[in-house]
C-alpha cells in the first residue's frame, strides 16, 4: 500500500458533501456553510476527483446519493459528531469557573436581576450559583461567598460591601388602604409582617426594636406573620399582605420600580454587612477576580447614593 492511501481529502470538500447530503440540495447546503450553490458543487467535484467516485447523480433540479456516496455520508455524519462534541469539551475545559455561595435572599433579591449584566461582560466565565444561609467553600469546592452578618472568619480575605438599614415597606395599594403609618395607633391597626432569621448572627431587630427607636413607648402583642427568610417577608409585602422591614440592600430595586414604597420616614441601622469572602489562595483565580472587580464597583456607586 502506497503512503498516499491514507491521506485524507480535503476538509473543505468533506463539509461540503457532509452538508449536501445531509439536505440532498447543493442550495440548502450553500446557506448552511455560508458559501453559493456553485463553490459547493465545486467542492464536490473536487472531492469526487480526488476520491475517484462518483457521489451525486444530478439531475436538473435535485441531487441523489449514488451507493458510494450513501455509506461515506453516514461515516461522514457520524464523524463530524464526534468532532463537534470533542471541540466542545475543549471549550468547556478552556472557561472560567466561578462557584459561589450567597444567602438566598440575596441571591433572588439582589443578585439575580444583575446577573444578566455580569454575564454580558464575562461570557467566558461559567456561574454557579448555591442559596445557602451557612456557607462552606470547603464543603461545596466553592470559589467564594456573599456573607450576612457581622463576624467574619480570620482565615478568609473579606470585602465588606453594603451598609444595611431596616426600612418599613409596603405595596402601594397597602399603603393607600391603611393610610399615615406614623403613630403607634395606626401601627397596631395594620398587619406587620416580621423576620426570624436564624441563620444572621446576631438577629435582625424586629418591629419592637423599631418602634422602640421611633419613641414608641406602648408596645401590644404586635401580631402578624413570621418568615424564616428576609426574602419571604418582602414577597409578603409586594402582595399587600401587610407592612416589612426590609434590609435597604434587598429593597432598592423593588423601591426604584415602584413595586413597594416606604411610607414612614425613620430606618433603622444595623451592624450586619453584605461582604464577600473568600480563601486568600483563591484571590489570583481568573473568575474570581473578575466577579471581585465586577461587584465592588456596584458596591461603590451604592455607597454614593
Amino acid at each position: 500500500m502506497s503512503k498516499t492511501d491514507d491521506r485524507l481529502p480535503s476538509i473543505n470538500g468533506l463539509q461540503a458533501f457532509e452538508a449536501a447530503a445531509r439536505h440532498l440540495s447543493f442550495a440548502r447546503a450553500a446557506d448552511e456553510l455560508g458559501l453559493t450553490p456553485t463553490a459547493i458543487s465545486h467542492r464536490i467535484r473536487n472531492l469526487e476527483a480526488e476520491l475517484g467516485v462518483v457521489l451525486f447523480r444530478r439531475r436538473h433540479r435535485s441531487v441523489t446519493l449514488t451507493e458510494e456516496g450513501a455509506r461515506i455520508a453516514r461515516d461522514l455524519s457520524e464523524s463530524f459528531d464526534c468532532l463537534k462534541m470533542s471541540v466542545a469539551k475543549l471549550r468547556q475545559c478552556g472557561a472560567e469557573h466561578l462557584t459561589l455561595l450567597a444567602p438566598p435572599s440575596f441571591a433572588s433579591l439582589w443578585l439575580l436581576p444583575r446577573l444578566p449584566k455580569f454575564q454580558e461582560r464575562f461570557p467566558d466565565i461559567h456561574l454557579t450559583l448555591l442559596p445557602t444561609d451557612a456557607p462552606n467553600l470547603e464543603r461545596n469546592d466553592a470559589d467564594a461567598a456573599i456573607t450576612f452578618g457581622c463576624s467574619a472568619d480570620h482565615n478568609f480575605k473579606t470585602d465588606r460591601l453594603f451598609e444595611n438599614r431596616l426600612v418599613p415597606v409596603c405595596s402601594p395599594d397597602f399603603a393607600e388602604r391603611y393610610g399615615a403609618l406614623d403613630n403607634p395607633d395606626a401601627i397596631s391597626n395594620a398587619p406587620l409582617l416580621h423576620v426570624t432569621d436564624g441563620s444572621v448572627q446576631p438577629p435582625l431587630p424586629g418591629w419592637q426594636d423599631w418602634l422602640r427607636a421611633a419613641g414608641v413607648s406602648q408596645l401590644g402583642a404586635l401580631d402578624g406573620v413570621r418568615f424564616g427568610a428576609c426574602h419571604l417577608a418582602i414577597e409578603a409585602a409586594r402582595q399587600g399582605q401587610g407592612l416589612a422591614l426590609g434590609v435597604s440592600t434587598l429593597i432598592a430595586d423593588d423601591i426604584q420600580s415602584g413595586a413597594l414604597v416606604a411610607p414612614l420616614e425613620r430606618s433603622l441601622p444595623i451592624p450586619q454587612t453584605y461582604a464577600l469572602t473568600y480563601p486568600p489562595e483563591h484571590a489570583t483565580r481568573p473568575a474570581l477576580r473578575s466577579f471581585r472587580s465586577w461587584l465592588l464597583s456596584y458596591a461603590q456607586k451604592t455607597k454614593t447614593l
